[in-house]
């Protein structure tokens, strides 16, 4: 379940987070809710921001690898292609911890 699919669904929700708080804005809320809802969007707008980051690298290397046939008997291209496939992987982790 990783790729473009989740990457749109959550810029897709962090705009409809950010119209709320936009639409919440001009009703009249208490000042402490107001702050709040945006303390949650930028929030919201932070983590979305992280996991696109993360998360776009290795859309493009499995794009790349299913494209680009790298066989054993080429070392050096397979030693840079798991390398960067160990890369991604980190960033990967890194998302989830």
């Amino acid at each position: 379940m990783s790729g473009l699919f989740p990457i749109c669904v959550s810029s897709l929700f962090s705009i409809l987070a950010y119209r709320n708080v936009r639409h919440i804005v001009r009703r009249q809320i208490p000042i402490n809710r107001r702050r709040l809802d945006q303390q949650l969007t930028a929030m919201i707008f932070v983590r979305v921001i992280f996991y696109v980051i993360l998360q776009l690298p290795f859309t493009i290397y499995r794009i790349y690898s299913l494209n680009v046939i790298i066989t054993d008997e080429n070392t050096i291209a397979y030693s840079i292609d798991q390398w960067m496939q160990q890369i991604v992987l980190v960033m990967i982790y890194l998302d989830y911890a």
